[in-house]
C-alpha cells in the first residue's frame, strides 16, 4: 500500500519518494493528519474517502462525482502574457511578457482580458483570470456559496505578498494563506503586473458540517494567469523521474495532471513535454513499478482523472498543436474508470470459485494465477490486459509457446521483466481451459480500465454518447475491417463523429473511440501496394489521408492544402484537360505546396519532442537506442506521414504530365557545356561549409540550403535536393561566380550522385539542355590526378583587391531626400530609384508604374554617430577593438565567430541617436510623405536624448505602445540593425574573399515606404539560366517579395517571354508568356495594417557601397528590416486567380513583361534585375532595379 504522509496542506501536489513529503489527497476530519492515507475511488455523486489509521471515514461532495476540472475556454495567457502581442510571452522570464527598461510590465489592455476560465466539478467552483487596468484578477465564484474555506498560495506553494490578500486573509503557515468565502461565493485576488505569478494555487476546505478538504484528487486546484517558465516544471518532471526512489505509473498519472495547465499555458513546448513523458511511459521505457503500490480502485479513478483532463486538452486548449499533442497524449493512456475494485476482487472471486488456492485458503496450487493476483492486488496496469489475452490463448491451445508469444506481441512482456517486478510473476501457467469463460469476461473488466484506445473497447464504452445511425455505422466497419472500403468509411464515420467527441465536456471514450478508429485507417492503408494504384487513385488517396488528418489537426496550412487538393481532385476543377500540360503544373505546383506543408509539420514536431526525449534520457540514464530516434519515430507514425509516401508515387507522374525535367538548372557554369569538373563531395547542408575553402576543384553535394549562403572558394558546382529559386541571393551570387547550381528531383539520379561522393571519385557535371539533367562523366585528366584536400579549411583572404570600391563624398548632412541622391551620398539602390522614378514617367509605358518614397541617411552616417555622439563613445571604443581583434583572429587562420557576434549586438542594440540625426530624418521624412508628421521623432530631439537602440518601438517610451509601430525607437532600432549586418559572416567572409578592406566599406541607409503587395515579381530581363540575350525571365510570389528573394521553400510561379525581334508571336509588340511553373511556396508574407494614425509601413534598407555593383552583385549580404515584421499567412492558391484565372494570369504576366524591357530602356538598354509587386487593383511597382550580372551565351 502507498505510504502518504498527510502534513501541511501547503505540500499538496508534491510528489516525492518515502523519503519526501508525499501528496496528501483529500480527507475528511481534521487536516493534519497524522499517520497513513491512500485515496478511494468513489461512486457518482460522493466524494474521495481515505482509510485513515484503519478507519474509513466519509464526506459528501456537493455537485456529484470527482471528474476533474472541465475547461470552459482556453487558456490564452501563451498567446497575450501581460498584455503583450500574441506569441510574445517569454519562456524562462521569472517575470513572462516583455518588459520596458524599468521593469514596469506594458499594460495595453483598455478593458479586461480574459486570460483563462476554468470549472471545477467536484467543488462547483469557477474561475477566471482577466487582465484588468490596474493589474490582474482572479476571480473564483462558487455555484453555491457555502461555509469554504480557501488554502491558497503562488505558483509552486510560494506565500503571496500581503498586498495581493483579499480582506480577512491569514496568513496560516510559511507557505500559505487563508481566506473564507464571502456569502455571496464570489472572491476575488488581485496582483499589480509587477507581482503577477503565473497561477494561483489552492485547496478548500469546507467548515459546515465538519471539516472536509478537497484537493482535485491530489492534484491541486490552479486559475492559470500566464505561462510560467518552462524549466519551472520541467526540471520537476526529470527530477521526480530520475531521483525518486518510489515511484509509479499512478504517481507519473497524479504528477502529469498537476502540470498540465502549466504546461498547456506555456504553448506547444510545454505540451510537447507531456506528450514525450507520455509516450516514454506507454512503450515502458520509463518504469512503471518503483518501489510504490497502489490498489486497483486508486489507479483506476488517477487514470480516470488523468484521461479527462488531458481530453479535454485535446479539444479546447488554445494552441492547435497543443490540441494534437494532447490527443496523441491520451492515445497510449490507459482508460481508467470502470469499478477498478472488481479488478482486485474479479481474480479472487474466480480462484474461489474453481478451488485454486488462495492466500491461506485451501485448494488447487496454481502458483501462476497467485503470483498474477499478487500483482493485481498492488500495481494493476495495461500489462494485465496483455497478460490475460497471453493466459487466454495458452488455455486455448495449451502450449505455452502461445502464452510468451501473446505477451510479446501484444505488450512487449518477457520473460524477464516479468520476473523483475516488484510482485514477479515466475510462474509457469497451468492449463486449465474451464477456466476460459471466466477469464473471457475478467478480460472485459481489465479493458473497461485499462484498454485505452482498443478499438472494440472503446466502442462499447462510446455506443451510448452518439446517434443511432452514426452507431450501425460503426458497428458495420468493425464487423467488416479488412474490407477494401473501410478507409474511406472510417474517414466518413470519424466526420460526424467529432461533433460528438469535440463538443465541451464530452466522454474521453468518445476521443478514445476517435483515436482507435485513426490508428485502424492508418492500418488498412499501410497494407496497401502504392505501387500497383494508378495516378487518380494516388490522387484520391492522398486526398482521403488529408481530410483524416485535418479531422483531428485544426490547422490553417493544411486547411489551405485540403481546398486546393480538392480542386485537384475536381471539386470544382482546375483549370486545362485533366493531365494536359497546363493542368499537370498546377498539380504538381499543390502536391509540392502539400508536401512542403507536411514536412514543415514534421520537422516542427521532431524539433518540439527530440530535446525533451533528450532530457529524459540524461536525467533517467535511458538506453540511447530508445532516446536517439524518439523524434523519428513520432514522426513516422503520424498520419501525414502517409502523404509523403504517397505523394513519392504521384509526382514523378504529375512532373512528367508538366513537362517537368528531372533537374531544374539554376545556374550554369562558365564554358561552353554550363557543366563543371571537381571532386565529389556530400555535405548535409550547404550552412556546414561557410568560411571554407576547397583546395581543388570540388563539386559539392549539399543536401539542404536556404537560399542565403555563400558558395565556398573551390567550389565549380552545387547540386541539392532542395528547391531552389531562380533569383534567390543564392543563385545570384552562383550566377555571378560562373557556379553551377542546380536542383535534382529523381532519387536514382541523386543516388548516383552520392556514390561518387562515397567513393570519393571525381567527376564532371554536364548539363544536357535537351532533358534538364546533370549528369555525371569522366573527369578531365587534370582535375582527376589534381592534388590537394577537399575537407573545408579556413576562407584565405584575396591577394589584392577585385573591386573598386567608391570613395563617399563628406557631408554635414544627416539625411537626404531623393532630390539630393547622387554617388558618393548613396548607393546604387537610392541613385537607381531616383532615376526610375525619372525615366519611367517618361517612358511611354501603358502601365502607370509607381515607385516608393524614400529618403537616406548619407554614407558616413555610421561613422558620424560613433565619432561625435559623446554617449557612444565607450560603443564607438568597443567596435574599433572588436574589429581589430576579428582582422587578428583572421589572420591567425580561425573564424572569428565571436567577435562579429558581439560586434553585431554591440552596433544592433547600444548605439544612441544624436538630437541632430532625429531631428533632420523626421524633417525629411515628412517632407516626403513617409510620415504625416515629425513630432513623434522629434519629441525624442526635444527631450534632448534618445534611446538606445535595443529600446524597442513598443516600450512605453513611444507613448501608445504598439499604436505607434512607425515610431522612432522602432526606426533607429532598424536603422542600427542594417549597421550591424556589415559583420554577418556571409559578408565578413565575402569582403575578405575579394580584399575589400574593413575601412573602405561604407553603408548608406535608404528608409524607404513599404507598399502591401498582393504580388511581388523580380525580372531578368535577359535569361540568367539559358544565357539567352533578349528572354525575359520572371517569377511571380503572392505577398511581399521576400519569400522569393530569401528563397522561402517551393517554387515561384516562373514564366519566360522570348526576345521581340525573335519571334513570330509578336503583335504590336506583344510576346505570349510562357509557364514554366506555377506557385507552391507554403508561406506568403503580408504587410502589417498601419497603426490609428496611418503612419506608412517603413523599411531601412542596406545600400553600401559594395552593393549592386555590375562587377559584383552582392546580393542579399546586407539585411534590410522593415519596421514592424511582416505578417505570414498560409496562402489560398485553391481560390487566387493567378492559379485559378488563366486570362487573369496571361494578363498580368504580359504587363510584366513590358514593364521588364521598359526598365532595361529607362537604363539605355543594360539588362536589368526589377523587384517589384503588384498592389491590389493592378498597380505595377518597382522597388529596386539593378545591372543583371554579364551575361555571357554558352554557344
Amino acid at each position: 500500500m502507498s505510504q502518504f504522509m498527510i502534513g501541511n496542506p501547503s505540500r499538496v501536489g508534491y510528489l516525492a519518494s518515502a523519503r519526501k513529503q508525499q501528496p496528501p489527497l483529500r480527507t475528511s476530519g481534521t487536516w493534519p493528519l497524522q499517520g497513513t492515507a491512500r485515496p478511494w475511488a468513489t461512486a457518482p455523486g460522493q466524494c474521495n474517502t481515505f482509510l485513515v489509521s484503519g478507519l474509513i471515514r466519509n464526506g459528501n461532495a456537493p455537485l456529484g462525482g470527482i471528474s476533474g476540472p472541465r475547461s470552459l475556454a482556453a487558456l490564452q495567457a501563451v498567446e497575450a502574457p501581460l498584455g503583450s502581442a500574441a506569441g510574445g510571452a517569454e519562456v524562462g522570464s521569472s517575470s513572462g511578457g516583455r518588459r520596458t527598461k524599468g521593469g514596469k510590465a506594458k499594460r495595453n489592455a483598455k478593458a479586461p482580458t480574459v486570460l483563462s476560465e476554468i470549472r471545477f466539478d467536484d467543488v462547483g467552483l469557477a474561475g477566471r483570470a482577466e487582465q484588468v487596468e490596474d493589474g490582474f484578477k482572479v476571480t473564483l465564484q462558487l455555484d453555491t456559496p457555502r461555509g469554504l474555506v480557501l488554502h491558497w498560495a503562488l505558483d509552486d506553494w510560494t506565500p503571496p505578498m500581503e498586498s495581493s490578500w483579499p480582506a480577512g486573509t491569514v496568513r496560516v503557515d510559511d507557505k500559505a494563506c487563508q481566506t473564507s468565502f464571502p456569502a455571496d461565493g464570489r472572491l476575488e485576488v488581485k496582483f499589480s503586473s509587477d507581482d503577477c505569478p503565473s497561477r494561483l494555487v489552492f485547496v478548500l476546505k469546507q467548515t459546515e458540517g465538519g471539516e472536509v478538504w478537497f484537493n482535485n484528487s491530489g492534484t491541486n486546484y490552479a486559475v492559470q494567469l500566464r505561462a510560467p517558465p518552462l524549466q519551472s516544471f520541467v526540471e520537476k518532471v526529470l527530477s521526480a523521474e530520475g531521483t525518486y526512489s518510489h515511484w509509479s505509473l499512478a504517481q507519473r498519472l497524479m504528477l502529469t495532471a498537476e502540470v498540465l495547465d502549466a504546461a498547456d499555458a506555456t504553448g506547444p513546448e510545454g505540451m510537447a513535454l507531456i506528450f514525450t513523458w507520455l509516450r516514454l511511459s506507454s512503450t515502458r521505457v520509463l518504469d512503471w513499478y518503483r518501489n510504490a503500490n497502489f490498489q486497483p480502485k486508486d489507479i483506476a479513478s488517477i487514470q480516470k482523472h488523468t484521461g479527462e483532463r488531458i481530453a479535454e486538452k485535446s479539444r479546447s486548449s488554445a494552441h492547435p498543436l497543443n490540441r494534437l499533442l494532447a490527443r496523441g497524449a491520451l492515445a497510449g493512456l490507459p482508460r481508467g474508470g470502470g469499478n477498478g475494485d472488481d479488478i482486485r476482487m474479479g481474480i479472487l472471486h474466480i480462484m474461489r470459485g474453481n478451488g485454486i488456492r488462495e492466500g491461506h485458503r485451501p485448494g488447487h496450487d496454481e502458483p501462476f494465477l497467485e503470483q498474477w493476483h499478487q500483482k493485481l492486488h498492488t500495481n494493476t496496469s495495461p500489462d494485465d490486459v496483455t497478460i490475460c489475452e497471453a493466459y487466454l490463448a495458452f488455455l486455448h491451445s495449451g502450449n505455452h509457446d502461445d502464452y510468451w508469444r501473446v505477451l510479446w506481441d501484444n505488450g512487449r512482456l518477457t520473460r524477464e521483466k516479468l520476473e523483475s517486478w516488484s510482485k514477479p510473476i515466475k510462474a509457469w501457467p497451468q492449463h486449465l481451459p474451464h477456466l476460459i469463460p471466466a477469464f473471457q469476461g475478467y478480460l472485459w473488466t481489465l479493458k473497461t480500465t485499462h484498454a485505452g484506445a482498443d478499438l472494440d473497447t472503446a466502442m462499447e464504452m462510446a455506443k451510448g454518447f452518439m446517434d443511432d445511425d452514426l452507431r450501425w455505422v460503426i458497428y458495420d466497419i468493425l464487423a467488416h475491417r479488412n474490407d477494401w472500403w473501410v478507409p474511406g468509411k472510417i474517414v466518413e464515420a470519424r466526420q460526424r463523429l467529432a461533433y460528438y467527441w469535440k463538443a465541451s465536456g464530452s466522454s474521453r471514450d468518445l476521443l478514445l473511440l476517435d483515436i482507435a478508429l485513426e490508428n485502424w485507417f492508418r492500418t488498412s492503408l499501410e497494407r496497401t501496394d502504392f505501387d500497383r494504384l494508378g495516378r487518380d487513385d494516388l490522387i484520391e488517396l492522398v486526398g482521403l489521408v488529408l481530410r483524416s488528418a485535418r479531422i483531428a489537426y485544426d490547422d490553417e496550412d493544411l486547411t489551405q492544402c485540403e481546398a486546393l487538393w480538392e480542386r485537384l481532385r475536381g471539386h470544382p476543377p482546375l483549370p486545362g484537360e485533366r493531365w494536359g500540360g497546363q493542368w499537370s503544373l498546377a498539380a504538381l505546383a499543390a502536391a509540392e505546396r502539400l508536401e512542403l506543408s507536411v514536412a514543415a509539420h514534421m520537422d516542427k514536431l521532431y524539433g518540439l519532442v527530440q530535446p525533451h526525449a533528450d532530457a529524459f534520457g540524461r536525467a533517467c540514464r535511458l538506453d540511447q537506442a530508445h532516446v536517439a530516434n524518439f523524434g523519428e519515430e513520432v514522426v513516422r507514425g503520424q498520419p501525414l506521414f502517409l502523404i509523403s509516401l504517397l505523394l513519392q508515387k504521384l509526382e514523378p507522374q504529375l512532373r512528367a504530365a508538366a513537362g517537368g525535367a528531372p533537374w531544374q538548372i539554376v545556374s550554369q557554369a562558365a564554358g561552353g557545356s554550363g557543366g563543371a569538373a571537381g571532386q565529389v563531395v556530400a555535405v548535409a547542408a550547404l550552412s556546414e561549409v561557410q568560411g571554407c575553402s576547397y583546395s581543388r576543384p570540388t563539386v559539392l553535394l549539399a543536401g539542404a540550403l536556404t537560399g542565403v549562403e555563400d558558395i565556398p572558394p573551390g567550389v565549380v558546382a552545387v547540386l541539392t535536393r532542395s528547391t531552389t529559386d531562380v533569383l534567390s541571393h543564392l543563385a545570384i551570387r552562383a550566377r555571378s561566380q560562373r557556379v553551377l547550381l542546380a536542383t535534382c528531383f529523381d532519387e536514382d539520379a541523386w543516388k548516383g550522385w552520392q556514390d561518387l561522393a562515397a567513393a570519393g571519385a571525381s567527376a564532371a557535371a554536364i548539363v544536357d539542355p535537351a532533358v534538364g539533367a546533370v549528369m555525371p562523366a569522366e573527369a578531365p585528366a587534370a582535375v582527376a590526378a589534381g592534388s590537394g584536400d577537399a575537407a573545408g579549411t579556413a576562407a584565405a583572404p584575396a591577394t589584392g583587391p577585385r573591386v573598386a570600391l567608391q570613395s563617399p563624398e563628406r557631408t554635414s548632412s544627416w539625411a537626404i531626400a531623393e532630390s539630393s541622391f547622387r554617388p558618393g551620398l548613396v548607393g546604387a539602390k537610392a541613385l537607381n530609384l531616383a532615376t526610375l522614378r525619372q525615366r519611367l514617367a517618361t517612358a511611354g509605358a501603358g502601365d502607370a508604374v509607381g515607385v516608393p518614397a524614400s529618403v537616406a541617411l548619407p554614407y558616413g552616417t555610421f561613422e558620424r554617430v560613433l565619432a561625435e555622439e559623446p554617449r557612444n563613445a565607450d560603443v564607438a571604443a568597443e567596435v574599433e577593438r572588436l574589429v581589430a581583434a576579428a582582422a587578428a583572429a583572421a589572420a591567425a587562420g580561425s573564424f572569428p565567430r565571436e567577435e562579429l557576434d558581439q560586434l553585431r549586438k554591440v552596433v544592433s542594440e547600444e548605439l544612441v541617436a544624436p538630437p541632430d540625426l532625429v531631428r533632420q530624418l523626421a524633417a525629411v521624412a515628412s517632407q516626403q510623405g513617409l510620415i504625416p508628421s515629425a513630432d513623434s521623432w522629434l519629441s525624442y530631439a526635444d527631450a534632448g536624448s534618445s534611446s538606445p537602440a535595443s529600446t524597442s518601438y513598443d516600450s512605453d517610451a513611444d507613448g501608445d505602445g504598439d499604436a505607434d509601430a512607425g515610431g522612432w525607437s522602432a526606426v533607429w532600432s532598424a536603422v542600427c540593425r542594417v549597421w550591424a549586418s556589415k559583420w554577418t559572416d556571409r559578408a565578413w567572409l565575402s569582403r575578405r574573399a575579394l580584399g575589400i578592406a574593413e575601412g573602405d566599406l561604407f553603408m548608406s541607409v535608404l528608409v524607404q515606404q513599404v507598399v502591401p503587395f498582393q504580388y511581388s515579381f523580380v525580372l531578368h530581363t535577359s535569361n540568367p539560366v539559358t544565357h539567352t540575350p533578349g528572354e525575359l525571365l520572371g517569377e511571380v510570389v503572392v505577398g511581399m517579395g521576400e519569400t522569393l528573394v530569401g528563397n522561402y521553400p517551393g517554387r515561384a510561379l516562373g514564366f519566360t517571354t522570348p526576345p521581340v525581334e525573335n519571334t513570330g508571336e509578336a503583335v504590336n509588340g506583344e510576346v505570349s508568356p510562357k509557364l514554366i511553373s506555377l506557385p507552391s511556396k507554403r508561406t506568403a508574407l503580408h504587410a502589417p495594417t498601419s497603426g490609428p494614425a496611418q503612419t506608412p509601413l517603413l523599411i531601412a534598407r542596406s545600400d553600401a557601397n559594395a552593393e549592386d555593383l555590375e562587377q559584383y552583385a552582392a546580393a542579399g549580404l546586407y539585411d534590410s528590416v522593415t519596421l514592424q515584421p511582416l505578417v505570414a499567412r498560409p496562402p489560398d492558391y485553391a481560390t487566387d486567380p493567378i492559379v485559378d484565372n488563366p486570362d487573369f494570369r496571361g494578363a498580368l504576366l504580359g504587363r510584366l513583361a513590358r514593364l521588364g524591357r521598359t526598365v532595361a530602356a529607362a537604363f539605355g538598354g543594360r539588362d536589368q534585375d526589377v523587384e517589384g509587386g503588384v498592389v491590389a487593383g493592378g498597380g505595377l511597382y518597382v522597388v529596386q532595379a539593378r545591372p543583371q550580372v554579364e551575361i555571357h551565351s554558352p554557344h
